[in-house]
């Protein structure tokens, strides 16, 4: 199952247009600030090809904030 989620877009550490891009920019990242929170490599629910990545902390449980999109949960990092 997959798990949705929501992300304001302007929270986006990245984006990418293939998954592979996306997680190149996660690990670099990941890498520069060890020490930060969960990373998440995101698909953009309505835009089948576009992967964001985002801070954990930063979701949202629910789409009632109407400045968030949906994003389904490709990679944790």
């Amino acid at each position: 199952m997959t798990e949705r989620v929501f992300f304001n877009p302007g929270d986006a550490i990245a984006n990418s247009h293939d998954f592979e891009g996306a997680m190149k920019s996660a690990e670099i990242f990941k890498m520069k600030n060890p020490t930060s929170s969960t990373i998440i490599v995101a698909k953009n629910v309505n835009n089948d090809k576009s992967f964001s990545i985002y801070f954990e902390n930063d979701k949202k449980e629910n789409s009632d904030d109407k400045s968030t999109i949906p994003y389904n949960i490709e990679k944790k990092l």
